[in-house]
Protein backbone atom coordinates (compact mmCIF):
# COMPACT_ATOMS: atom_id res chain seq x y z
CA UNK A 1 0.00 0.00 0.00
CA UNK A 2 3.14 2.09 0.16
CA UNK A 3 3.76 2.21 -3.50
CA UNK A 4 0.65 3.68 -4.64
CA UNK A 5 0.32 6.24 -1.91
CA UNK A 6 4.54 7.48 -2.77
CA UNK A 7 2.73 7.49 -6.59
CA UNK A 8 -0.06 9.73 -5.60
CA UNK A 9 2.35 12.56 -3.97
CA UNK A 10 4.61 12.24 -6.73
CA UNK A 11 2.16 12.85 -8.98
CA UNK A 12 -0.02 15.65 -7.09
CA UNK A 13 3.89 17.23 -6.56
CA UNK A 14 3.94 17.39 -10.56
CA UNK A 15 0.87 18.86 -10.80
CA UNK A 16 1.89 21.53 -8.40
CA UNK A 17 4.89 22.38 -9.85
CA UNK A 18 3.26 22.29 -13.25
CA UNK A 19 0.39 24.80 -12.05
CA UNK A 20 3.58 27.34 -10.48
CA UNK A 21 5.03 27.36 -13.52
CA UNK A 22 2.11 27.59 -15.52
CA UNK A 23 1.53 30.87 -13.26
CA UNK A 24 4.82 32.01 -13.37
CA UNK A 25 4.70 31.96 -17.28
CA UNK A 26 1.27 33.52 -17.42
CA UNK A 27 2.58 36.41 -14.73
CA UNK A 28 5.45 36.80 -17.36
CA UNK A 29 3.42 36.91 -20.05
CA UNK A 30 0.95 39.57 -18.74
CA UNK A 31 3.64 41.49 -17.41
CA UNK A 32 5.73 41.81 -20.72
CA UNK A 33 2.24 42.05 -22.66
CA UNK A 34 2.06 44.99 -20.41
CA UNK A 35 5.34 46.41 -20.60
CA UNK A 36 5.58 45.31 -24.67
CA UNK A 37 2.47 47.25 -25.18
CA UNK A 38 4.10 50.49 -23.82
CA UNK A 39 7.29 50.05 -25.86
CA UNK A 40 5.21 49.41 -29.52
CA UNK A 41 2.43 52.08 -28.40
CA UNK A 42 5.36 55.03 -28.57
CA UNK A 43 7.50 52.67 -31.15
CA UNK A 44 4.77 52.93 -33.93
CA UNK A 45 4.25 56.27 -33.36
CA UNK A 46 8.07 56.81 -33.92
CA UNK A 47 8.35 54.79 -36.64
CA UNK A 48 5.75 56.43 -38.83
CA UNK A 49 6.78 60.02 -38.17
CA UNK A 50 10.68 59.30 -38.10
CA UNK A 51 10.37 57.02 -41.82
CA UNK A 52 7.72 60.48 -43.30
CA UNK A 53 10.07 63.21 -42.32
CA UNK A 54 7.47 64.09 -39.77
CA UNK A 55 4.70 64.78 -42.83
CA UNK A 56 2.50 61.77 -41.02
CA UNK A 57 1.61 61.07 -37.52
CA UNK A 58 -0.22 57.71 -36.45
CA UNK A 59 -3.02 57.86 -34.10
CA UNK A 60 -4.55 55.04 -31.96
CA UNK A 61 -6.61 55.05 -28.62
CA UNK A 62 -5.31 51.53 -27.64
CA UNK A 63 -2.49 48.68 -28.10
CA UNK A 64 -3.24 45.31 -26.62
CA UNK A 65 -0.69 42.68 -27.10
CA UNK A 66 -1.06 38.85 -25.73
CA UNK A 67 2.26 37.28 -26.21
CA UNK A 68 0.73 33.87 -25.35
CA UNK A 69 -1.88 33.94 -28.47
CA UNK A 70 0.62 36.18 -30.61
CA UNK A 71 -1.79 38.75 -31.28
CA UNK A 72 -1.63 41.94 -31.27
CA UNK A 73 -4.33 45.17 -31.62
CA UNK A 74 -5.02 48.78 -32.21
CA UNK A 75 -8.26 50.57 -32.02
CA UNK A 76 -9.29 53.46 -33.60
CA UNK A 77 -6.48 53.68 -35.81
CA UNK A 78 -5.62 56.95 -38.10
CA UNK A 79 -3.01 57.79 -40.10
CA UNK A 80 -2.93 61.80 -40.70
CA UNK A 81 -0.57 64.59 -42.18
CA UNK A 82 0.85 67.45 -40.76
CA UNK A 83 -0.58 70.49 -42.97
CA UNK A 84 2.30 72.76 -41.38
CA UNK A 85 4.77 69.86 -42.54
CA UNK A 86 3.39 69.61 -45.62
CA UNK A 87 3.65 73.37 -46.73
CA UNK A 88 7.37 73.43 -45.79
CA UNK A 89 7.51 70.65 -48.18
CA UNK A 90 5.78 72.20 -50.95
CA UNK A 91 8.18 75.64 -50.82
CA UNK A 92 11.05 73.41 -50.44
CA UNK A 93 10.45 71.29 -53.58
CA UNK A 94 10.25 68.18 -51.78
CA UNK A 95 6.69 67.49 -51.01
CA UNK A 96 5.36 63.96 -52.70
CA UNK A 97 2.83 64.34 -55.46
CA UNK A 98 0.80 61.27 -53.95
CA UNK A 99 -0.32 61.89 -50.52
CA UNK A 100 -2.44 59.34 -48.06
CA UNK A 101 -4.57 59.27 -45.46
CA UNK A 102 -6.32 56.55 -43.75
CA UNK A 103 -8.74 55.18 -41.07
CA UNK A 104 -9.87 51.94 -39.50
CA UNK A 105 -12.08 50.81 -36.54
CA UNK A 106 -9.45 48.07 -35.36
CA UNK A 107 -5.93 46.50 -36.85
CA UNK A 108 -5.66 43.39 -35.87
CA UNK A 109 -2.40 41.50 -36.08
CA UNK A 110 -2.24 37.65 -35.83
CA UNK A 111 -0.22 35.28 -35.33
CA UNK A 112 2.61 37.96 -34.65
CA UNK A 113 6.03 36.59 -33.76
CA UNK A 114 6.91 38.54 -30.73
CA UNK A 115 9.72 37.15 -29.54
CA UNK A 116 11.44 37.68 -33.15
CA UNK A 117 10.73 41.95 -33.15
CA UNK A 118 11.62 42.35 -29.52
CA UNK A 119 15.04 40.24 -29.81
CA UNK A 120 16.09 40.11 -33.42
CA UNK A 121 13.77 43.35 -34.72
CA UNK A 122 12.00 41.40 -37.54
CA UNK A 123 8.49 41.86 -38.27
CA UNK A 124 6.56 38.37 -39.10
CA UNK A 125 2.35 37.60 -38.85
CA UNK A 126 0.17 35.39 -40.30
CA UNK A 127 -2.34 37.91 -40.62
CA UNK A 128 -3.32 41.80 -40.46
CA UNK A 129 -6.48 42.26 -40.44
CA UNK A 130 -8.25 46.17 -40.96
CA UNK A 131 -11.79 46.62 -39.92
CA UNK A 132 -13.86 49.12 -41.65
CA UNK A 133 -11.00 51.03 -43.44
CA UNK A 134 -11.36 54.29 -45.31
CA UNK A 135 -8.72 55.28 -47.42
CA UNK A 136 -8.08 58.82 -48.81
CA UNK A 137 -5.44 59.14 -51.77
CA UNK A 138 -4.20 62.32 -53.56
CA UNK A 139 -2.09 62.79 -56.39
CA UNK A 140 -1.45 66.85 -56.47
CA UNK A 141 0.24 67.04 -59.97
CA UNK A 142 1.79 70.63 -59.21
CA UNK A 143 3.62 69.25 -56.73
CA UNK A 144 8.01 68.97 -57.52
CA UNK A 145 9.84 66.76 -55.56
CA UNK A 146 13.33 67.16 -56.04
CA UNK A 147 13.86 65.20 -52.86
CA UNK A 148 15.98 61.31 -53.22
CA UNK A 149 13.67 58.24 -53.51
CA UNK A 150 13.94 55.49 -50.77
CA UNK A 151 12.47 52.17 -51.41
CA UNK A 152 10.05 50.86 -48.62
CA UNK A 153 12.84 48.96 -47.02
CA UNK A 154 15.03 51.60 -47.13
CA UNK A 155 12.35 53.92 -44.99
CA UNK A 156 12.06 50.74 -42.73
CA UNK A 157 16.24 49.56 -42.25
CA UNK A 158 17.23 51.73 -39.93
CA UNK A 159 14.89 50.69 -36.95
CA UNK A 160 13.22 47.13 -38.33
CA UNK A 161 15.56 44.10 -40.27
CA UNK A 162 12.65 42.85 -42.27
CA UNK A 163 8.73 42.87 -42.53
CA UNK A 164 6.80 40.18 -43.40
CA UNK A 165 2.81 39.54 -43.57
CA UNK A 166 1.60 36.15 -44.84
CA UNK A 167 -1.75 37.72 -45.45
CA UNK A 168 -3.44 41.81 -45.24
CA UNK A 169 -7.02 41.73 -45.67
CA UNK A 170 -9.08 44.89 -45.90
CA UNK A 171 -12.44 44.19 -46.46
CA UNK A 172 -15.56 46.54 -46.66
CA UNK A 173 -13.01 49.42 -47.41
CA UNK A 174 -13.94 52.99 -48.49
CA UNK A 175 -11.39 54.28 -50.98
CA UNK A 176 -11.83 58.29 -52.16
CA UNK A 177 -9.31 59.22 -54.58
CA UNK A 178 -8.48 63.09 -55.69
CA UNK A 179 -6.63 63.85 -58.81
CA UNK A 180 -5.57 67.82 -58.51
CA UNK A 181 -4.67 68.90 -61.99
CA UNK A 182 -2.18 71.49 -62.64
CA UNK A 183 -4.77 74.40 -63.56
CA UNK A 184 -5.61 73.31 -59.73
CA UNK A 185 -8.90 71.81 -61.11
CA UNK A 186 -9.98 68.56 -58.91
CA UNK A 187 -11.45 65.36 -60.32
CA UNK A 188 -12.97 63.10 -57.03
CA UNK A 189 -13.64 59.40 -57.15
CA UNK A 190 -14.91 57.49 -54.51
CA UNK A 191 -14.95 53.62 -54.67
CA UNK A 192 -16.97 51.96 -52.08
CA UNK A 193 -17.04 48.18 -50.56
CA UNK A 194 -14.04 47.58 -51.80
CA UNK A 195 -11.79 44.25 -50.95
CA UNK A 196 -8.31 44.11 -50.79
CA UNK A 197 -6.32 40.87 -50.12
CA UNK A 198 -2.36 41.07 -50.05
CA UNK A 199 -0.87 37.64 -50.23
CA UNK A 200 3.38 37.15 -48.67
CA UNK A 201 3.98 40.64 -48.01
CA UNK A 202 7.99 40.67 -47.56
CA UNK A 203 10.22 43.70 -47.14
CA UNK A 204 13.92 43.32 -46.87
CA UNK A 205 17.20 43.74 -48.82
CA UNK A 206 16.21 41.27 -51.58
CA UNK A 207 12.56 41.11 -52.10
CA UNK A 208 12.27 44.29 -54.25
CA UNK A 209 14.34 42.48 -56.33
CA UNK A 210 12.60 39.33 -56.69
CA UNK A 211 10.77 39.05 -60.21
CA UNK A 212 7.91 36.83 -58.88
CA UNK A 213 7.18 39.57 -56.28
CA UNK A 214 5.10 43.24 -57.05
CA UNK A 215 5.16 45.79 -54.87
CA UNK A 216 6.96 43.13 -52.32
CA UNK A 217 3.47 40.89 -52.45
CA UNK A 218 3.24 37.69 -53.95
CA UNK A 219 -0.10 38.61 -55.11
CA UNK A 220 -2.68 41.47 -54.57
CA UNK A 221 -6.10 40.37 -55.45
CA UNK A 222 -9.16 43.26 -55.65
CA UNK A 223 -12.99 43.15 -55.78
CA UNK A 224 -15.43 45.81 -56.06
CA UNK A 225 -18.98 44.63 -56.10
CA UNK A 226 -20.52 47.73 -58.73
CA UNK A 227 -19.20 51.60 -59.45
CA UNK A 228 -21.12 53.91 -60.28
CA UNK A 229 -20.78 57.36 -61.59
CA UNK A 230 -22.68 59.97 -63.24
CA UNK A 231 -21.43 61.71 -66.26
CA UNK A 232 -20.35 65.45 -65.94
CA UNK A 233 -23.09 66.50 -68.25
CA UNK A 234 -25.80 64.56 -66.58
CA UNK A 235 -27.35 62.23 -69.17
CA UNK A 236 -25.18 59.07 -68.42
CA UNK A 237 -24.70 56.60 -65.39
CA UNK A 238 -21.30 54.82 -66.30
CA UNK A 239 -21.67 51.74 -64.17
CA UNK A 240 -19.10 48.64 -63.83
CA UNK A 241 -20.39 45.93 -61.63
CA UNK A 242 -18.21 42.61 -60.16
CA UNK A 243 -14.68 43.85 -60.87
CA UNK A 244 -11.75 41.73 -59.81
CA UNK A 245 -8.09 41.78 -60.33
CA UNK A 246 -5.71 39.62 -59.39
CA UNK A 247 -1.98 40.85 -60.04
CA UNK A 248 -0.18 37.33 -60.08
CA UNK A 249 -2.39 36.25 -63.07
CA UNK A 250 -2.14 40.27 -64.47
CA UNK A 251 -6.35 39.69 -65.29
CA UNK A 252 -8.58 41.90 -64.74
CA UNK A 253 -12.31 40.64 -64.85
CA UNK A 254 -15.54 42.59 -65.10
CA UNK A 255 -18.82 40.99 -64.98
CA UNK A 256 -20.45 43.90 -67.01
CA UNK A 257 -20.37 47.42 -67.74
CA UNK A 258 -23.38 49.68 -68.81
CA UNK A 259 -23.84 53.43 -70.33
CA UNK A 260 -27.05 53.64 -68.84
CA UNK A 261 -29.14 57.25 -70.23
CA UNK A 262 -30.78 58.99 -67.59
CA UNK A 263 -33.55 60.40 -69.34
CA UNK A 264 -36.11 58.18 -72.09
CA UNK A 265 -35.69 59.25 -76.11
CA UNK A 266 -38.52 61.81 -75.36
CA UNK A 267 -37.29 63.47 -72.36
CA UNK A 268 -33.56 62.68 -74.08
CA UNK A 269 -34.77 65.32 -77.02
CA UNK A 270 -36.19 67.68 -74.04
CA UNK A 271 -32.95 68.12 -72.57
CA UNK A 272 -30.49 68.04 -75.28
CA UNK A 273 -32.94 70.16 -77.75
CA UNK A 274 -30.28 69.94 -80.75
CA UNK A 275 -29.44 66.62 -82.21
CA UNK A 276 -27.42 64.34 -80.26
CA UNK A 277 -26.64 60.14 -80.23
CA UNK A 278 -28.10 58.83 -77.08
CA UNK A 279 -26.22 55.55 -76.29
CA UNK A 280 -27.43 52.62 -74.37
CA UNK A 281 -24.57 50.10 -73.77
CA UNK A 282 -24.26 46.91 -71.74
CA UNK A 283 -20.97 44.75 -72.53
CA UNK A 284 -20.79 41.54 -70.35
CA UNK A 285 -18.02 39.54 -69.04
CA UNK A 286 -14.75 41.36 -69.61
CA UNK A 287 -11.75 39.72 -69.20
CA UNK A 288 -7.95 41.85 -69.67
CA UNK A 289 -5.39 39.24 -69.93
CA UNK A 290 -1.43 40.36 -69.30
CA UNK A 291 -2.32 43.91 -67.91
CA UNK A 292 0.70 45.30 -66.73
CA UNK A 293 0.55 46.86 -63.57
CA UNK A 294 4.18 47.71 -63.13
CA UNK A 295 3.53 50.05 -66.27
CA UNK A 296 0.31 51.58 -64.69
CA UNK A 297 1.62 52.34 -61.16
CA UNK A 298 4.88 53.36 -62.29
CA UNK A 299 4.50 54.82 -66.00
CA UNK A 300 1.01 55.43 -66.06
CA UNK A 301 0.52 53.82 -69.15
CA UNK A 302 -2.15 50.81 -69.65
CA UNK A 303 -0.53 47.59 -71.15
CA UNK A 304 -2.82 44.36 -72.41
CA UNK A 305 -2.30 41.88 -74.80
CA UNK A 306 -5.72 41.10 -75.00
CA UNK A 307 -8.94 42.50 -74.29
CA UNK A 308 -12.40 39.65 -74.31
CA UNK A 309 -16.23 41.11 -74.48
CA UNK A 310 -18.39 37.77 -73.72
CA UNK A 311 -21.70 39.66 -74.98
CA UNK A 312 -23.49 43.14 -75.20
CA UNK A 313 -25.51 45.45 -76.57
CA UNK A 314 -24.97 48.82 -78.00
CA UNK A 315 -27.85 50.77 -79.06
CA UNK A 316 -27.67 54.21 -80.51
CA UNK A 317 -31.01 56.73 -81.09
CA UNK A 318 -31.23 60.06 -82.94
CA UNK A 319 -33.43 62.69 -83.71
CA UNK A 320 -33.20 64.62 -87.29
CA UNK A 321 -35.85 66.39 -86.88
CA UNK A 322 -34.48 68.37 -84.05
CA UNK A 323 -31.97 70.87 -85.07
CA UNK A 324 -28.18 70.86 -85.64
CA UNK A 325 -26.03 71.50 -82.93
CA UNK A 326 -23.46 73.19 -85.22
CA UNK A 327 -20.73 71.21 -83.37
CA UNK A 328 -17.72 70.50 -85.76
CA UNK A 329 -16.67 67.25 -85.30
CA UNK A 330 -13.36 67.60 -87.24
CA UNK A 331 -10.97 65.57 -85.12
CA UNK A 332 -13.19 63.00 -83.96
CA UNK A 333 -12.88 59.83 -85.50
CA UNK A 334 -11.84 57.29 -83.32
CA UNK A 335 -8.67 56.92 -83.78
CA UNK A 336 -8.27 61.05 -83.80
CA UNK A 337 -9.96 60.45 -80.28
CA UNK A 338 -7.33 57.63 -78.74
CA UNK A 339 -4.60 59.91 -80.08
CA UNK A 340 -5.53 62.44 -77.80
CA UNK A 341 -6.50 60.25 -74.14
CA UNK A 342 -4.02 61.44 -72.13
CA UNK A 343 -3.05 58.41 -70.82
CA UNK A 344 -0.39 56.11 -73.20
CA UNK A 345 -2.63 53.05 -74.39
CA UNK A 346 -0.96 49.90 -75.98
CA UNK A 347 -3.56 46.79 -76.09
CA UNK A 348 -2.68 44.26 -78.84
CA UNK A 349 -6.16 42.82 -79.41
CA UNK A 350 -9.76 43.72 -78.38
CA UNK A 351 -12.24 40.87 -79.46
CA UNK A 352 -16.41 41.54 -78.83
CA UNK A 353 -18.23 38.36 -78.78
CA UNK A 354 -22.29 38.35 -79.60
CA UNK A 355 -22.69 42.31 -79.80
CA UNK A 356 -26.40 43.26 -80.73
CA UNK A 357 -25.58 47.08 -82.28
CA UNK A 358 -28.53 48.92 -83.54
CA UNK A 359 -29.48 52.40 -84.81
CA UNK A 360 -32.28 54.30 -85.05
CA UNK A 361 -32.78 57.94 -86.29
CA UNK A 362 -36.37 59.27 -86.88
CA UNK A 363 -36.74 61.07 -89.92
CA UNK A 364 -38.15 65.02 -89.79
CA UNK A 365 -40.49 64.47 -92.72
CA UNK A 366 -42.23 61.41 -91.79
CA UNK A 367 -41.96 62.01 -88.36
CA UNK A 368 -41.57 58.31 -87.58
CA UNK A 369 -38.39 55.87 -86.65
CA UNK A 370 -36.33 53.31 -88.47
CA UNK A 371 -33.89 51.19 -87.05
CA UNK A 372 -30.87 49.51 -88.46
CA UNK A 373 -29.89 46.11 -86.79
CA UNK A 374 -26.81 44.20 -86.74
CA UNK A 375 -26.91 40.87 -85.05
CA UNK A 376 -24.48 38.71 -83.83
CA UNK A 377 -21.88 40.80 -84.27
CA UNK A 378 -17.93 39.37 -83.80
CA UNK A 379 -15.10 42.04 -84.33
CA UNK A 380 -11.62 41.70 -83.67
CA UNK A 381 -9.67 45.04 -83.07
CA UNK A 382 -5.98 44.88 -83.25
CA UNK A 383 -3.41 46.99 -82.27
CA UNK A 384 -4.92 49.62 -80.06
CA UNK A 385 -2.48 52.68 -79.27
CA UNK A 386 -1.65 56.06 -78.97
CA UNK A 387 1.92 55.73 -77.98
CA UNK A 388 4.30 57.35 -80.52
CA UNK A 389 7.32 54.32 -80.34
CA UNK A 390 4.44 51.70 -81.29
CA UNK A 391 2.79 53.58 -83.59
CA UNK A 392 6.19 54.02 -85.37
CA UNK A 393 6.61 50.33 -85.34
CA UNK A 394 3.11 49.39 -86.79
CA UNK A 395 0.21 52.83 -88.11
CA UNK A 396 -2.50 50.54 -88.85
CA UNK A 397 -5.13 50.04 -85.87
CA UNK A 398 -6.84 46.91 -88.01
CA UNK A 399 -10.78 46.09 -87.04
CA UNK A 400 -12.39 42.97 -88.60
CA UNK A 401 -16.00 42.17 -88.35
CA UNK A 402 -18.93 40.02 -89.30
CA UNK A 403 -22.64 39.41 -88.51
CA UNK A 404 -25.87 39.47 -89.33
CA UNK A 405 -27.37 42.26 -91.15
CA UNK A 406 -30.96 42.80 -90.37
CA UNK A 407 -32.64 39.24 -90.88
CA UNK A 408 -30.48 37.52 -93.03
CA UNK A 409 -27.77 39.74 -94.97
CA UNK A 410 -24.46 38.05 -94.27
CA UNK A 411 -22.05 41.04 -93.83
CA UNK A 412 -18.03 41.36 -93.13
CA UNK A 413 -16.20 44.27 -92.59
CA UNK A 414 -13.07 45.66 -92.53
CA UNK A 415 -11.59 49.65 -90.66
CA UNK A 416 -8.40 50.27 -91.63
CA UNK A 417 -7.23 53.10 -89.02
CA UNK A 418 -3.82 55.11 -90.33
CA UNK A 419 -2.58 56.06 -86.42
CA UNK A 420 -0.12 58.57 -88.00
CA UNK A 421 -2.29 60.40 -90.21
CA UNK A 422 -2.34 63.92 -89.49
CA UNK A 423 -6.14 64.12 -91.16
CA UNK A 424 -7.46 61.07 -89.62
CA UNK A 425 -7.04 58.69 -92.73
CA UNK A 426 -9.02 55.47 -92.63
CA UNK A 427 -9.77 52.84 -95.43
CA UNK A 428 -13.01 50.61 -95.10
CA UNK A 429 -14.12 47.56 -97.31
CA UNK A 430 -16.31 44.63 -97.20
CA UNK A 431 -19.02 42.53 -97.87
CA UNK A 432 -22.82 41.87 -97.83
CA UNK A 433 -24.47 38.32 -99.22
CA UNK A 434 -27.83 36.48 -99.41
CA UNK A 435 -30.12 38.73 -98.62
CA UNK A 436 -34.01 39.46 -99.31
CA UNK A 437 -34.28 43.17 -99.94
CA UNK A 438 -37.97 43.21 -98.29
CA UNK A 439 -36.35 43.20 -94.88
CA UNK A 440 -34.57 46.81 -95.99
CA UNK A 441 -38.06 48.09 -95.76
CA UNK A 442 -38.42 48.82 -91.98
CA UNK A 443 -35.38 51.20 -92.79
CA UNK A 444 -36.32 52.81 -95.92
CA UNK A 445 -40.68 53.41 -95.35
CA UNK A 446 -39.74 55.50 -92.60
CA UNK A 447 -36.51 57.26 -93.79
CA UNK A 448 -36.51 57.33 -96.89
CA UNK A 449 -40.57 57.00 -97.60
CA UNK A 450 -39.92 53.96 -100.04
CA UNK A 451 -41.21 50.92 -100.17
CA UNK A 452 -38.82 47.08 -100.58
CA UNK A 453 -41.65 45.69 -102.72
CA UNK A 454 -39.33 42.51 -103.98
CA UNK A 455 -35.53 42.47 -104.17
CA UNK A 456 -33.00 39.31 -104.08
CA UNK A 457 -29.31 40.79 -103.02
CA UNK A 458 -26.59 38.05 -104.04
CA UNK A 459 -23.86 40.93 -102.95
CA UNK A 460 -22.60 44.11 -102.30
CA UNK A 461 -19.17 44.67 -101.77
CA UNK A 462 -17.36 47.64 -101.44
CA UNK A 463 -13.87 49.73 -100.19
CA UNK A 464 -13.37 52.71 -99.56
CA UNK A 465 -10.86 55.71 -98.68
CA UNK A 466 -10.92 59.01 -97.23
CA UNK A 467 -9.85 61.34 -94.41
CA UNK A 468 -11.88 63.78 -92.15
CA UNK A 469 -12.65 65.81 -95.28
CA UNK A 470 -14.17 63.03 -97.56
CA UNK A 471 -14.22 59.87 -98.73
CA UNK A 472 -14.42 57.95 -102.39
CA UNK A 473 -14.23 54.22 -103.47
CA UNK A 474 -15.78 51.25 -105.76
CA UNK A 475 -19.28 49.86 -105.25
CA UNK A 476 -20.62 46.40 -106.60
CA UNK A 477 -23.49 45.11 -106.18
CA UNK A 478 -25.31 42.11 -107.63
CA UNK A 479 -29.08 41.56 -107.66
CA UNK A 480 -32.25 40.70 -109.45
CA UNK A 481 -36.06 41.40 -109.21
CA UNK A 482 -35.83 45.20 -107.38
CA UNK A 483 -39.06 46.44 -107.42
CA UNK A 484 -40.40 50.03 -105.17
CA UNK A 485 -43.13 51.93 -103.95
CA UNK A 486 -42.76 55.31 -103.81
CA UNK A 487 -44.59 56.99 -100.26
CA UNK A 488 -45.73 60.26 -99.34
CA UNK A 489 -47.07 60.97 -96.11
CA UNK A 490 -50.54 62.50 -95.73
CA UNK A 491 -51.14 66.29 -94.38
CA UNK A 492 -54.19 65.73 -92.89
CA UNK A 493 -54.23 61.79 -91.81
CA UNK A 494 -50.81 61.88 -90.76
CA UNK A 495 -51.01 58.56 -92.31
CA UNK A 496 -48.10 56.92 -94.80
CA UNK A 497 -49.52 56.41 -98.60
CA UNK A 498 -48.60 54.68 -101.46
CA UNK A 499 -48.19 57.08 -104.94
CA UNK A 500 -49.25 54.66 -107.63
CA UNK A 501 -48.38 56.32 -110.70
CA UNK A 502 -44.75 58.43 -109.38
CA UNK A 503 -44.22 54.16 -108.49
CA UNK A 504 -45.19 52.69 -111.67
CA UNK A 505 -42.94 55.00 -113.37
CA UNK A 506 -40.60 54.87 -110.57
CA UNK A 507 -40.01 50.84 -112.01
CA UNK A 508 -40.66 51.23 -115.30
CA UNK A 509 -38.06 54.28 -115.93
CA UNK A 510 -35.49 54.82 -113.12
CA UNK A 511 -34.81 51.69 -111.42
CA UNK A 512 -32.49 49.04 -112.84
CA UNK A 513 -34.24 45.92 -112.07
CA UNK A 514 -31.15 43.79 -111.85
CA UNK A 515 -27.38 44.03 -112.22
CA UNK A 516 -25.52 42.67 -114.21
CA UNK A 517 -27.80 44.22 -116.97
CA UNK A 518 -27.58 44.00 -120.73
CA UNK A 519 -24.49 41.35 -120.06
CA UNK A 520 -22.36 44.01 -117.43
CA UNK A 521 -22.03 44.40 -114.54
CA UNK A 522 -22.20 48.05 -113.73
CA UNK A 523 -19.74 48.94 -110.81
CA UNK A 524 -20.33 52.42 -109.40
CA UNK A 525 -17.15 54.74 -108.09
CA UNK A 526 -18.58 57.34 -105.49
CA UNK A 527 -17.37 60.07 -103.51
CA UNK A 528 -18.85 61.87 -100.94
CA UNK A 529 -17.34 65.31 -99.33
CA UNK A 530 -18.29 64.96 -95.59
CA UNK A 531 -20.48 67.24 -93.45
CA UNK A 532 -18.08 68.17 -90.47
CA UNK A 533 -21.32 68.84 -88.47
CA UNK A 534 -21.52 64.81 -88.30
CA UNK A 535 -19.79 61.79 -87.34
CA UNK A 536 -17.44 58.88 -89.06
CA UNK A 537 -20.37 56.00 -89.51
CA UNK A 538 -22.38 58.94 -91.54
CA UNK A 539 -19.20 59.52 -94.05
CA UNK A 540 -18.81 56.06 -94.53
CA UNK A 541 -22.47 55.14 -94.83
CA UNK A 542 -23.04 58.00 -97.09
CA UNK A 543 -20.36 57.04 -99.38
CA UNK A 544 -21.80 53.57 -99.79
CA UNK A 545 -25.09 54.96 -100.33
CA UNK A 546 -24.28 56.94 -103.13
CA UNK A 547 -22.51 53.97 -104.39
CA UNK A 548 -25.24 51.86 -104.16
CA UNK A 549 -28.06 55.05 -105.67
CA UNK A 550 -25.67 55.57 -108.53
CA UNK A 551 -26.03 51.67 -109.48
CA UNK A 552 -30.00 50.65 -108.35
CA UNK A 553 -31.20 54.20 -109.97
CA UNK A 554 -30.93 56.00 -113.37
CA UNK A 555 -31.26 59.46 -114.54
CA UNK A 556 -30.67 60.66 -110.93
CA UNK A 557 -34.07 59.67 -110.72
CA UNK A 558 -35.13 61.89 -106.38
CA UNK A 559 -35.05 58.97 -104.17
Amino acid sequence: MQQPSNLKKYIKRTLIIIGMLALIMAGVALYLSQRWSNTLRSQLKEYVTEMSDSLYTLRYDGVHLNILSGSLTLDSVSLVRDTAVYQRLQATRKAPTLLYAFSADRVALRYFKVWRYFFRKEVSAGTLVLQNPSIVLEQNTRNVDTSKHRSAYEHLSSRIRSLHIGTLLLDSSNLKYTYIKKDSGLVVRQLHNLSIHVKDLLIDSVAMEDPSRFLYARNYQLYLRDYRYRTPDSLYWMIVRDVSYDAAERSLRVGQFSAEPRYSPADFDKKVKVQRDRFDVELNTIVVNELQPDSLLQKQQIRARKVDIGSGTFNIYHNRSLPMSGEVKTGQYPHQLLQKLALPVMVDSLIGNRVDISYTEINPKSQEAGTLHFKQVHGVFRNITNMKAMIAKNSHCIADMDGVFMKSGKLQARFDFFLDHPRGGFAVSGQLKDMDGRELTPITRPLGLVDIRSANIKEVSFHMQGDEKDASGEVKMIYDNLRISILKKDNDSREIKRKGLLSLFANAIAINNSNPRDGKLHVAHPHFTRDPRKSFFNLVWKTLFTGVKEIAISGGFPI
